[in-house]
């Protein structure tokens, strides 16, 4: 009609990356979806060689309102039939330190969180605790595409009893296995890492096969619901936002500690050398400067040249 304007809906762009954590968690966590029961199956049993005859999403829901707070972990809690607990995540990112350390506490937790005050044994209402954490990256003092924990002694024994076993998958490296193997023998697990780290290609799609077919279909059912896709895209970009400040933030601290030490060793240095000198004349100066009068200061520059350098 005339005087009215017809809105352009602008469809977001189509999400291809498995390393994103909303389509990850999105693939594994409705089990009322058969595709998804497969998948997490192939999953837990080619990583921890536990056998599933039942498995249960203790955390199937996603608020997308809550998508955007970079802290969120979309992970995936899993309880098998025995009562054995999983917890699956992408870390679509460097293993830091941090994420070491995370981790670590996550599966601590979870083997705190099934222990009641006024349980009698331990052993009737503990049980076993895995963590599978799929990272982009690869450690290079331990060259492996599953890398696998668990506490040992000085005899290299597994921990009787042992309650918490960790898994590192580490995305990347499934290029050295095509290339020790080829493509069309690996495995399943390795086929889920391979497009996990890949996406969806032609090489891939060439092989028919159960588990790449299932990923490329949940991956079109993510992209069918512009919510999802867009709260992905968002996510992500979140995420790089929080990086970068990271790094910022670190940047910052290193060079104020650079600035804090060269500012002490000239004024230990000017101290020395000439006690009855005012010293307030070196503060708040740059690092350059205070570089280059520790310098003069070595290089037993006279006095007026160096108060030179501060002007």
């Amino acid at each position: 009609m005339e005087g009215e304007t017809m809105e352009t809906k602008i469809k977001p762009k189509r999400i291809t990356d498995f390393k994103n954590d909303l389509v990850f968690k999105f693939m594994l966590s409705d089990l009322n979806d058969s595709r998804c029961y497969y998948l997490l199956k192939v999953i837990i049993e080619g990583i921890t060689g536990i056998k599933c005859q039942e498995l249960f999403v203790l955390n199937s829901e996603v608020n997308p309102e809550h998508l955007s707070d970079k802290d969120m972990v979309l992970d995936v809690r899993v309880k098998t039939d025995e009562g054995k607990l999983i917890d699956i995540e992408m870390q679509n990112s460097a293993l830091t330190k941090e994420v070491h350390y995370r981790f670590q506490i996550y599966g601590a937790r979870m083997i705190d969180h099934q222990f009641n005050r006024g349980d009698l044994l331990y052993s009737e209402n503990v049980h076993e605790v895995y963590t599978i954490l799929f990272v982009n990256d690869i450690d290079r003092d331990n060259l492996l595409l599953i890398d696998t924990y668990m506490p040992r002694n000085q005899l290299n024994h597994v921990r009787k009893y042992n309650l918490l076993t960790h898994h590192n998958i580490y995305l990347p490296f499934i290029d050295a296995v095509v290339r020790e193997k080829g493509l069309k023998n690996l495995s399943k697990i390795e086929l889920a890492i391979y497009t996990l780290y890949h996406g969806i290609t032609d090489d891939i799609m060439a092989l028919n096969s159960e588990v790449v077919i299932m990923m490329k279909e949940k991956m079109d059912q993510f992209n069918e619901d512009e919510e999802l896709v867009l709260a992905a895209s968002k996510r992500q970009l979140v995420k790089i936002q929080h990086h970068q400040e990271k790094v910022r933030i670190r940047q910052e601290g290193k060079e104020e500690g650079e600035l804090l030490k060269a500012k002490e060793n000239t004024l230990m240095l000017f101290k020395s050398k000439y006690p009855q000198e005012d010293i307030l004349m070196l503060e708040n100066l740059t690092l350059s400067q205070y570089n280059e009068i520790f310098k003069a200061l070595i290089e037993n520059k006279d006095l007026q040249i160096i108060k030179e350098m501060i002007k």
